[in-house]
């Protein structure tokens, strides 16, 4: 959390009861139920527990730092104005992105592949006119699965213009904000975009907040995920080859085309086609400010990181969509940070999603 931090504000009010949190985190958590600036929690925290300045502000800075990142709190940076009708709009395309407009549509469509033949179509129309309250349960895990990613059912979800969460959202909102209000050179990359809506929501961030004159890299195939080859990923399973997923499968024409519906397609959208490892080392990228990767496989997580880990400025920030999900993945990001000394913390976002800042 950097030192133009302006006011922090309470997102997310509610922790499950599983979860601890120690005397000085629910001290941090209370304060937070109004406005607050960096410095005026630091003099509380100074007062109430003895401590020197300058162990309250690195105590509170890791701590505000991950809230910032997974989202249960928002920050308002002095250079960065609060924008409620901005905030409005950014909360508002994330609900269409990931389908949270019409999410029964999912169940109705999943009813509709899977049941058997009705006894007449005015039972299937009052059905599926209901499909809400005659699924509660499903319905309920849907939801769930909107707000933290992942492919339910296999059927469900997919249908959304992204299937990463409402959480991996909020989280590239944070790092979007963090690198704005910082001055941190550089474009904005996803590698591995699928249908495109988080790569659309990353050009959005850009515009909303007046920084458009930054580059938006959309990198993928756009032919489905590559047979698998590295040893790792061979004995994990990992073929998600069009003919096994063809809904990773998304045509370069199909994700322009979702772009032009949010508008947000321009000539500061640039498409990388092809294998990372035929693409990313040549691509004309100077600097990244933030990296996102959603590559699954071993041998293309470790293709994106070493193409273009350089790349990425000084405090910008690198996201792995799939670390805590895919063991393949973990291991080809734990090995290129060994491998390169990386010792920045990781970050997790939920129970798949991590992300570090560069130093």
């Amino acid at each position: 959390m950097t030192q133009n931090t302006n006011n922090i504000e309470l997102r997310h009010t509610v922790f499950q009861t599983s979860c601890h949190i120690n005397q000085v985190g629910y001290s941090v958590w209370q304060l937070l139920e109004q406005p607050q600036t960096l410095e005026m929690l630091g003099s509380q925290l100074v007062h109430q527990y003895d401590v020197s300045p300058e162990i309250a502000s690195r105590t509170l800075e890791n701590l505000l730092d991950q809230l910032h990142g997974l989202g249960f709190i928002g920050v308002q940076y002095a250079n960065l104005p609060p924008d409620p009708m901005r905030q409005r709009y950014l909360e508002l395309l994330q609900k269409a992105l990931m389908n949270l407009l019409y999410p029964e549509h999912e169940l109705r469509i999943r009813h509709l592949l899977i049941a058997e033949k009705p006894a007449s179509s005015l039972e299937t129309d009052r059905f599926l006119r209901d499909i809400r309250s005659t699924q509660p349960e499903q319905y309920a895990e849907v939801m769930a699965s909107k707000q933290v990613g992942g492919v339910l059912y296999n059927e469900v979800t997919r249908y959304s213009h992204t299937a990463i969460g409402i959480r991996r959202l909020e989280n590239l909102q944070a790092c979007a904000e963090a690198v704005f209000a910082d001055g941190i050179k550089g474009d904005f990359l996803e590698a591995g975009v699928c249908q495109g809506g988080a790569s659309i929501f990353m050009r959005a961030l850009q515009v909303a907040y007046g920084q458009a004159e930054r580059l938006m890299w959309v990198a993928d195939s756009f032919a489905g995920l590559p047979v698998p080859t590295a040893d790792l990923d061979v004995q994990s399973q990992l073929d998600w080859s069009e003919p096994r997923q063809p809904w990773l499968a998304m045509s370069l024409e199909t994700v322009q085309e979702h772009f032009r519906r949010y508008d947000m397609l321009s000539g500061s959208v640039h498409f990388l086609q092809g294998w990372f490892a035929d693409t990313l080392p040549t691509a004309p990228i100077q600097k990244l400010a933030i990296l996102r990767l959603d590559a699954d496989l071993y041998s293309s997580t470790t293709d994106i990181l070493e193409a273009l880990y350089n790349r990425v400025s000084a405090g910008g920030f690198i996201i792995v969509d799939d670390y805590a999900g895919i063991k393949a993945c973990r291991e080809a990001v734990d090995n290129f940070r060994t491998k390169n000394s990386i010792l920045e913390p990781i970050r997790s976002v939920d129970w798949s999603c991590v992300y570090w800042r560069k130093a």
